[in-house]
């Protein structure tokens, strides 16, 4: 009797031990699959594709737009070869069209709220991994978003500061018919800063943010590198020419993103994008936009 009594209790701490040390792993399995489109169109409106670079309602009161952004490449597997260089095996997404929805409305000459709607319109790859690209459209996680200015007007100041951040809704934790790549199973949220200001028709803007989010694994491959996704620090530069009178914004943008899982700053966990954008304000009525560029490093996303 005492001998049972011994291994039944031994039984139970080794169960207990389990169960501690699996429910950090059992947590990270349960996370399979994440919205691969990094790109984030700012806000409606702005003169500026990557960088907030906000406008309040002594601007206007509210704005509505469409975006389309094409990525090639934003998710490809490989190895590290004997030199330390990347080398890609297999494109599982090689191409990949998303057209946004945009939102935008201001109160209070201090406030500003966005949404955004993602849909995929297109994607080609090859099946790898366990990962197949999508077959016609779908959906991805509404984006909800507030800037609060708190000194200066962003277009009128050589300086101006807002402060805010960005909820991401998802879809696939309410309904496991979205797809893995296009919707996330948690929440995920981003509050940022946001400088910027305009002196002598420089259009300049800097953010900082820290994205907050479950980590999260894509495909079956045994090594997380470049294809997980997780917390990150977020910064943002942008300058460029803008002539209110022509209505007319030319210039540069950079985004920098990087883990904050303990893989801070390496090659697969961190992603840079720069573009050069062109903005046209048509009558006062319609906005016209256009910009390209191109992505390094090998965070899952970037294209």
């Amino acid at each position: 009797m005492s001998a049972g009594a011994s291994a039944s209790n031994a039984w139970k701490r080794e169960m207990m031990l389990l169960c501690v040390l699996g429910v950090p792993g059992l947590a990270r399995a349960q996370n399979r699959g994440f919205q691969i489109n990094r790109y984030e169109p700012t806000p409606a409106g702005e003169w500026s594709f990557l960088v907030d670079h906000p406008w309040f309602s002594s601007t206007r009161y509210f704005a509505g737009g469409i975006t389309l952004n094409y990525g090639r490449q934003p998710l490809v597997f490989g190895y590290i070869d004997p030199s330390g260089q990347f080398v890609a095996s297999n494109n599982a997404i090689s191409h990949q069209l998303i057209g946004h929805l945009d939102l935008a409305g201001s109160f209070a000459d201090r406030v500003l709220l966005s949404l955004s709607l993602p849909i995929s319109l297109l994607e080609r790859g090859e099946p790898s991994a366990g990962i197949t690209p999508l077959e016609g459209i779908a959906a991805g996680d509404p984006r909800l978003g507030v800037l609060v200015r708190l000194y200066g007007q962003p277009y009128a100041s050589k300086f101006a500061v807002s402060v805010g951040g960005l909820l991401w809704l998802p879809l696939r934790r309410f309904d496991n018919g979205f797809a893995a790549t296009e919707s996330d199973q948690e929440f995920r949220g981003l509050p940022k800063i946001v400088l910027g200001g305009l002196a002598s028709r420089v259009l300049w803007s800097a953010t900082l943010g820290f994205l907050i989010r479950p980590e999260a694994t894509i495909g079956n491959l045994t090594n997380p590198a470049g294809r997980t996704a997780s917390s990150e620090l977020q910064v943002g530069f942008g300058i460029g020419y803008a002539n209110k009178e022509a209505r007319f914004a030319i210039g540069p943008e950079l985004i920098f993103a990087t883990s904050l899982s303990g893989n801070a700053f390496q090659f697969s966990y961190s992603s840079l994008e720069a573009l050069l954008g062109i903005h046209y304000n048509i009558a006062r009525l319609v906005q016209v936009s256009l910009g390209g560029g191109v992505g390094v490093l090998r965070q899952p996303g970037t294209p």
